[in-house]
């Protein structure tokens, strides 16, 4: 067995940083503490209902208080970040007033800003979430980016071993555990001539990929089948891309409360050890792949070399590369030279 560990090449940075709003304007005096009768009065200014829900947010505990009162005070108003930024907005109405100490409520009770807004982005387009899906995240773009640059069809941040995959003109690629379909709709976005196929076990959660599909307007080039895992495929493809769930059950009440008691777990515990989801798909990779295919999984930040050795036992002589975040972290594995069975798709 080859296995390749692939460094990214980009420097971390923080896109999603958000400023703090700015300017002169009459309002509160800098030092002074915004109350819940400032935010309710119907008069105060941006600037200042942001101060009083970042303090609030801070004292439940919540790291990112001063991202997610920006996020929520954007929604409360219903503008976008350029035009809060731009300072336009005076005062806040008291209806307005009234929806972002709602939206705080929420957020303090634990509730993720994903889920209150109900949209997350992912891979710059926004998508649609609840509670029936896992929301998005930035370390998951990785896994979409390897699977673009294996067609051709984006730059990644890490180079890529060779590929008979850039010649396939109608490539057929599967994600399984679909959720919203951020995975599946990112790839169709940027491969039109793709037929992807969406799987999950949750008929919920394939009801909020199709909408996503819809939005996006690549529904008509999506298969949403409900399955477990790879059973759910009707033929082989060409990538096999996975997100799958990863997390130890044992350190399921330890996670933050925020992703604890509010998503859905089925998409968040991989068993004892966090690994049973690769055990059921690593002995059948050679059934669902074509020739010259390629399984991409998202996997958690120590796991790597489990997952090798894992690879080894049900795949000897496939390749393993191991490619690294942008935060450093191993995040996404690459199985690929898996020798094929005779046929292909059947069900096990």
């Amino acid at each position: 067995m080859i296995v390749v560990r692939v460094l990214p090449s980009t420097p971390v940075t923080d896109s999603r940083h958000c400023s703090s709003v700015g300017g002169q304007r009459p309002g509160l005096a800098h030092s002074a503490i915004p109350s819940l009768s400032d935010v309710t009065s119907g008069s105060i200014l941006p600037r200042d209902a942001l101060r009083w829900a970042s303090r609030r947010l801070e004292a439940n505990g919540i790291d990112s208080h001063a991202r997610d009162a920006r996020i929520l005070l954007r929604h409360a108003l219903g503008c976008t970040e350029e035009y809060l930024a731009g300072g336009s907005i005076t005062a806040l109405t008291p209806a307005q007033s009234a929806a972002f100490c709602d939206l705080i409520a929420r957020r303090r009770r634990g509730e993720p800003v994903a889920y209150i807004t109900g949209k997350k982005e992912f891979m710059g387009l926004e998508f649609a979430v609840d509670s029936r899906v896992l929301i998005p995240r930035p370390e998951t773009e990785a896994l979409v980016e390897i699977a673009l640059a294996l067609f051709g069809g984006s730059p990644t941040t890490a180079p890529l071993c060779a590929s008979m995959l850039d010649e396939v003109s109608h490539p057929i690629i599967a994600d399984i555990g679909a959720g919203s379909g951020a995975i599946a709709v990112s790839i169709a976005r940027h491969l039109p001539h793709a037929t992807i196929y969406a799987t999950d076990a949750s008929a919920d959660a394939l009801a909020v990929a199709r909408a996503n599909a819809e939005a996006h307007g690549v529904a008509n080039r999506l298969g949403f089948l409900q399955g477990h895992y790879l059973q759910a495929l009707p033929e082989p493809a060409h990538i096999l891309v996975c997100n799958p769930p990863y997390i130890p059950s044992g350190d399921i009440p330890d996670l933050d409360a925020d992703v604890r008691d509010y998503e859905p777990h089925l998409a968040l515990s991989g068993g004892q050890d966090g690994l049973d989801a690769y055990r059921g798909m690593f002995p059948d990779l050679s059934s669902y792949l074509l020739p010259g295919g390629t399984a991409l999984f998202e996997i958690g930040f120590d796991m790597a070399e489990r997952l090798t050795a894992l690879a080894g036992r049900y795949l000897p002589g496939a390749r393993v590369d191991v490619y690294q975040d942008l935060a450093g972290f191993d995040r996404v594995l690459r199985i690929s030279d898996i020798e094929p069975l005779g046929g292909g798709g059947s069900a096990h």
